[in-house]
């Protein structure tokens, strides 16, 4: 029984320390290469983040070389998001996973279209003043 004690005691001081997060100089130098773009926030990023991170970096070697430029544009736009913007992003992901697989297509041609519509529009909803045609 005390041994069994020890044990879970042993198990949970190693969780403990395995939960803080990682400073960025313990990142092998291929994942720092492949998480550069979150190195400014890095320190700062809650562990279970970094965890997942350090996933992702370890299947960069694996990709192609189209799919290593998506992966690094997709995390540069991500570390300049707000945290607001980034909370947003996962509730849509969420939002976006319950739609029927069946569906997900339309739903993003639906999306598409949004974002065409909002990239043709003025930046102002103001519109110019008429000119002045008094004689």
């Amino acid at each position: 029984m005390k041994s069994l004690l020890i044990a879970v005691a042993l198990c949970c001081a190693a969780s403990l320390a395995a939960a803080s997060p990682e400073p960025w100089n313990t990142l092998t130098p291929a994942e720092q290469q492949a998480l550069a773009p979150v190195q400014p926030q890095w320190n700062t990023l809650p562990e279970k983040v970094q965890h997942n991170f350090r996933h992702l970096a370890q299947q960069y070697p694996k990709l192609t070389a189209d799919e290593k430029r998506r992966f690094s544009s997709r995390l540069a736009t991500w570390a300049s998001l707000t945290p607001a913007q980034r909370q947003a992003a996962r509730e849509k992901y969420r939002a976006f996973s319950q739609v029927p697989i069946d569906k997900r297509e339309q739903v993003k041609q639906m999306v598409r279209q949004n974002q065409a519509i909002k990239t043709q529009q003025p930046a102002s909803a103001v519109s110019p003043a008429p000119a002045n045609t008094q004689p």
